[in-house]
């Protein structure tokens, strides 16, 4: 049994909306709205929030899992598929940029956006994508892509366990260097690479968890324990609630990638029903331009229009409806020049 193609798009459809909740929430509420449930001195949305940064790794689990699937069923063709998906992501990531970062950054700011020629021009091609702070994940997704070879075969000629413990160790050093020794060194280069292995070391863990989960039958063997739960979907809750209080407890986020494996394989024994399978399917076609857009609405552009509604949730929906209404468009040109260029 594997994650199903379903199953992996609705888990990316809620990684992308935690990490518009963490975003939104995970921050100084004074000023900007107004929480209406408190857990001691903190608001529960700042709870929701601190746990919504499993976000990255859930995407890089489900990534991981995906390649490691496309990899282990055609070596040869994985390069050209890979390929294949680099150009279509960076097509959809061009039109958002030019539709946001240029002519609507020329529009509202002009001096800001869309910025000198080279930032222009590292922005365009993705080696330094700081027109919004969430492209991050733009450049290491793409690394990962080209990179997941080499890391797949160690998979499959190492012992697993103490593959992964590398990676764990890998990890746990990588967060040093991405949060707490920023400053190593001052070449605008050197520093480039510094940021960005800081960044790829830091997320591979949980890519690989997903690849060592798809090798290994993890989500078949734990199903298997779930399914003659009676009440399996509450149990599932309570474990969600478990994960939120431990975050809660535990709030550095280097704890990141176990709260989103443990999300992980609790959301995939939930047995939903017709409606919210079709709800959570809805997102599938705007999951990514929602990551890519999202921040031009809440940060950049239209802050205090977002944050109007005043209350937590009618903030995260209203949001939400923007960005959906953004992607609307997005995928129509999308899907013109995308058919144009084939």
């Amino acid at each position: 049994m594997i994650i199903s193609i379903q199953k992996s798009n609705q888990l990316k459809s809620i990684a992308i909306l935690m990490m518009l909740c963490l975003h939104l929430f995970n921050r100084d509420y004074n000023g900007l709205f107004e929480p209406l449930l408190f857990i001691g001195n903190q608001p529960l949305s700042y709870y929701i929030s601190l746990f919504s940064d499993a976000c990255v790794p859930i995407f890089a689990f489900v990534s991981g899992y995906g390649l490691y699937f496309s990899y282990r069923n055609s070596q040869r063709a994985y390069l050209k598929k890979n390929i294949e998906r680099v150009k279509k992501l960076y097509y959809r990531y061009w039109i958002i940029l030019l539709l946001f970062a240029v002519l609507l950054g020329w529009i509202l700011t002009k001096e800001v956006y869309p910025g000198s020629l080279q930032k222009f021009i590292l922005n365009f091609t993705g080696i330094q994508p700081n027109y919004n702070g969430a492209w991050w994940f733009f450049t290491i997704y793409i690394l990962f892509v080209f990179t997941s070879k080499f890391w797949f075969k160690l998979l499959d000629e190492l012992n697993p366990y103490f593959y992964l413990g590398g990676l764990l160790l890998i990890y746990v050093v990588a967060f040093y260097f991405r949060i707490y020794k920023t400053d190593v060194f001052d070449n605008s280069i050197l520093n480039w690479f510094h940021s960005q292995g800081a960044l790829y070391f830091c997320t591979l863990f949980q890519f690989m968890l997903g690849a060592f989960a798809l090798k290994h039958q993890r989500h078949y063997k734990i199903s298997r324990v779930f399914y003659n739960i009676k009440y399996s979907n509450l149990l599932v809750l309570i474990g969600i609630v478990l994960l939120i209080i431990f975050h809660g407890l535990v709030p550095n986020f280097i704890v990141a990638p176990f709260t989103a494996l443990g999300f992980i394989f609790l959301f995939l024994q939930i047995k939903f029903g017709e409606t919210i399978e079709k709800g959570l399917d809805f997102f599938t076609p705007h999951s990514t331009n929602l990551w890519l857009i999202h921040m031009f609405f809440y940060l950049v552009y239209f802050k205090e229009i977002i944050y109007a509604p005043q209350y937590p949730l009618l903030i995260f929906v209203w949001l939400v409806l923007w960005c959906l209404i953004a992607s609307v468009f997005v995928n129509l040109i999308y899907n013109k020049v995308n058919s144009f260029i084939q």
